[in-house]
């Protein structure tokens, strides 16, 4: 067994506050993830991400062959998805209000043209749901406000869509007789 003198313990006391000589930084407590979190957000610089954002929307717009109808309703949805981006990042309700309404105006919008505008009022009725439920799901709120501009959208749009029937059908109720033709000739050879 060996024996340590005094001047032999200091300098191990001495040694184990230095690291080659150099002094130590004290860990402290420990680090928690909700510390990490908010460092991260705070060194994350949310304009550059919109830059990245936008940048590549510009480059789909500009390389992909998108239709005359559908680029309306891609800027509404692009608009909207900025809105939701910073609503779901900074956890904030008012900023999913209007990202929903612009995401069903973005339905809507893009299937005008086939709908005669119905598309229009039930994509803002989807929005208006989307609002609700949403709100719900990510935000915990129980208001209900949403689901009535939703229900008077649908009903309207249901309104417009049975006044513009024939107009709606035309190309449907052309089919419809030579379905009957069809059906009598297979009909009638199979009883022969």
């Amino acid at each position: 067994m060996t024996n340590y003198t005094e001047q032999d313990t200091e300098r191990q006391r001495l040694a184990e506050h230095s690291s080659a000589g150099m002094p130590t930084q004290s860990l402290g407590q420990a680090i928690n993830a909700k510390d990490l979190t908010t460092r991260w957000r705070d060194r994350l610089d949310p304009r550059g991400l919109l830059l990245i954002v936008l940048g590549l929307a510009w480059l789909l717009i500009s390389f992909v062959a998108i239709p005359e109808d559908m680029t309306g309703g891609f800027v509404l949805l692009l608009i909207g998805s900025i809105f939701y981006f910073f609503g779901f990042w900074r956890h904030i309700y008012g900023l999913i209000i209007p990202a929903s309404i612009l995401a069903g105006l973005s339905i809507g919008v893009t299937f005008a043209s086939l709908t005669d505008g119905v598309s229009v009022l039930w994509g803002l009725a989807l929005g208006f749901l989307a609002i609700y439920g949403i709100g719900q799901a990510v935000f915990a709120k129980e208001s209900q406000w949403p689901v009535i501009p939703a229900v008077i959208l649908f009903a309207v749009g249901l309104i417009v869509a049975v006044s513009n029937l024939p107009t709606f059908f035309s190309t449907a109720l052309l089919w419809i007789p030579l379905l009957v033709i069809g059906a009598g000739l297979y009909l009638g050879s199979k009883h022969r």
